[in-house]
């Protein structure tokens, strides 16, 4: 394990390479300094398992150091000694794995050597590199995750402002999201991008529990961001399952019946972020356009009992769609069926007018009324 320790007191750093020196067949302590810069400089290039870090320091504190150490590589693991307990909710908050308040005890150092080493030693779930069938990330409805070795489950974020960042960069994956955009959009009324730098490390470790290191953030140019390398994704599998469809046909419907069933709710629907607001309609317009088609196939082929199961699932998943009741007021019109064209009517004037006070469309009206007319 090679640690680094940093600390503007003389003397409370050699005490420290002091305590350290107990342990020199299990670590190795790889540099010790008093600058906080000409450190960060040297973690860069080292790349140390643990950094040992004051918080009083002049110029850079600890605090400030332990955010711009995760910035470089969010691995490193970071440890507190500090003669001040004020700061132990922050720390913990940050960054820390341990805080160890001076003057050090060698009992209180061992046991959080010990820790260190459990933790660095464990693996986390199988990595999803290497292979495209390894993992698959759900965007519709709720974000969840699914690899070879755990089962489908959501993922579970330390905050809400944690889960919404990552939604946000992976809705903007591959893409360089700016630091003052991130935080207008997460905490407008601070300004502070301290809490930027906080969530973004929970996120990292986010996904290393869940062995997810092929979704990586990267920072840079005054931003991050986050590459989707080797995971498959539910929405763009989709997509590019319905992009490869033939018109439809006596061959290939039940392809389309599988392409409308894989669809499973609105675009990171469970959430109401407002900017996915736009994706959530796309597709949920890409899914009601291929029903539509699969409802005028059966139509055509006289099959009415499987347009109506599609009619169905589109009130199931959108109550306030018109064209679900329209198309189902047609059917049942040529199979006879009275009242279950007014009651299509009925349902669907009603809806309209409690939740959004207006009629149904023109179109659907004048057909109504020319239906009814037939009728008598």
């Amino acid at each position: 394990m090679k640690v680094i320790l940093i600390d503007d007191e003389h003397l409370a750093l050699t005490r420290l390479e002091h305590l350290f020196a107990e342990y020199i067949d299990e670590i190795e302590v790889v540099g010790a300094y008093q600058n906080a810069s000409q450190a960060l400089k040297e973690i860069e290039v080292i790349s140390p398992d643990v950094v040992f870090l004051d918080i009083e320091m002049p110029g850079m504190n600890g605090l400030e150091l332990a955010g711009k150490i995760q910035e470089i590589n969010h691995h490193i693991e970071i440890v507190f000694v500090t003669g001040y307990n004020e700061y132990a909710i922050e720390a913990f908050e940050l960054f820390a794995f341990d805080y160890i308040l001076k003057p050090i005890l060698g009992n209180r150092l061992r046991k959080s050597l010990t820790q260190l080493q459990r933790r660095i030693s464990n693996s986390p779930l199988p990595s999803t590199e290497g292979g495209m069938d390894k993992a698959w990330i759900q965007c519709f409805n709720q974000i969840k995750v699914k690899g070879p070795d755990y089962k489908e489950e959501a993922l579970k974020w330390r905050t809400s402002k944690a889960q919404e960042l990552f939604a946000y960069l992976f809705h903007n994956r591959g893409k360089m999201i700016n630091k003052e955009i991130l935080v207008d959009l997460l905490w407008p009324s601070t300004n502070n991008t301290q809490q930027l730098y906080t969530t973004i490390y929970h996120i990292r470790r986010t996904l290393k529990q869940y062995g997810l290191e092929s979704l990586s953030i990267q920072s840079g140019n005054g931003g991050y961001t986050l590459t989707a390398d080797n995971i498959k994704i539910d929405t763009e599998e989709w997509e590019q399952h319905l992009n490869q469809l033939e018109p439809i046909s006596d061959k290939n419907y039940m392809e389309y019946e599988q392409v409308f069933y894989e669809y499973k709710g609105d675009y990171l629907g469970q959430y109401g972020y407002l900017w996915a607001e736009g994706e959530k309609e796309r597709f949920k317009r890409l899914w009601l356009n291929h029903s539509i088609k699969l409802i005028r196939f059966y139509q055509n082929k006289g099959i009415n009992e499987d347009a109506i199961k599609i009619c169905q699932r589109i009130q199931q998943m959108y109550p306030d769609v018109e064209e679900s009741y329209f198309e189902l007021m047609k059917i049942y019109a040529t199979m006879n069926k009275l009242i279950a064209v007014e009651e299509q009517y009925r349902r669907l004037t009603s809806l309209l007018t409690r939740e959004l006070g207006v009629e149904p469309s023109r179109m659907i009206r004048n057909w109504y009324k020319n239906w009814k007319r037939k009728k008598v």
